[in-house]
């Protein structure tokens, strides 16, 4: 049976006996299609039925989350993890809910307990690091997102946003000094990533995201500010200061270009290229 929403939908109304189970996969189906008054129409129904089975209440939830009432989520998952408190799932969809209603010192806690339980919850680790990253807490969404092990299939999505945690959403300023120290690993991650099978145009897009922080935070002084061995050292092949890293922007936003799939994408990175080349006298 195919696992695409609308030929499923096509499957299941063909069904000659509809039980729960299969009631239940149209209600999802509609909610993946985007047609969540069918969905709702069917769940009311449902519950009017059965109004005490765990699924039910469950996809009450799921149905909730997805038109916006995350209260009402919330008040569902509430309602499964009372019933079974032991359960992994209710306590991770706990932990969104917490997140989307701002209450982050609840979302924080249900990610920490489900990610500590068990590490095969991989999207526990994401909705951590996000929860940190939105209180300021930079490192340890860092490390949440190193702690992803090698031997998950998540494991490069998890280096890509600790690449990215390290840097987004920061103003470089001379006085971050710790910042090189951040580009430094940035860049090694980038590198280490080519032993995961990173695709060339990832690879170039996160180069060229590190360059760039690099580039601003030379713009700013930042230089002056480290330590005396900054001068020679490299980010990614490219010299730590504005010349080098200039050129490697151009040289990554070049790449890029031939790696776009359209004409129009083509021309932008090659119109950014050209933006960041160093002046020269020839």
């Amino acid at each position: 049976m195919t696992s695409a929403p609308a030929e499923l939908l096509g499957a299941l109304a063909a069904a000659p006996a509809p039980s729960i189970e299969t009631r239940l996969r149209q209600i999802r189906a509609w909610l993946e299609t985007g047609d969540p008054a069918a969905a709702l129409e069917a769940l009311a129904r449902l519950e009017g039925e059965r109004p005490d089975d765990w699924r039910v209440v469950w996809y009450r939830g799921v149905a909730a989350l997805v038109t916006g009432d995350d209260e009402g989520a919330a008040l569902a998952f509430d309602a499964i993890y009372d019933a079974f408190p032991g359960e992994i799932a209710p306590k991770l969809a706990l932990g969104l809910c917490a997140e989307v209603l701002g209450q982050l010192d609840n979302a924080a806690e249900y990610y920490r307990l489900v990610w500590s339980t068990d590490p095969s919850y991989v999207s526990a680790a994401f909705g951590l690091a996000r929860v940190q990253l939105a209180t300021g807490d930079r490192r340890s969404a860092v490390r949440t997102l190193e702690s992803v092990p090698e031997s998950s299939i998540h494991y490069t999505a998890a280096r890509v946003a600790a690449v990215r945690a390290r840097l987004r959403q920061r103003t470089a300023t001379a006085s971050d000094v710790p910042f090189l120290e951040d580009l430094t690993a940035a860049a090694a991650q980038v590198e280490a990533l080519d032993a995961y099978g990173l695709d060339p145009a990832r690879r170039e897009q996160l180069s060229a995201e590190v360059l760039g922080c690099a580039l601003d935070w030379v713009l700013s002084g930042g230089q002056g500010s480290a330590p005396p061995a900054a001068g020679g050292r490299t980010l990614l092949g490219s010299g730590l200061d504005e010349r080098g890293l200039r050129f490697g922007l151009e040289r990554s936003y070049r790449t890029l270009a031939r790696l776009a799939r359209g004409g129009e994408e083509r021309i932008d990175l090659v119109e950014r290229a050209n933006r960041y080349r160093p002046r020269t006298w020839v």
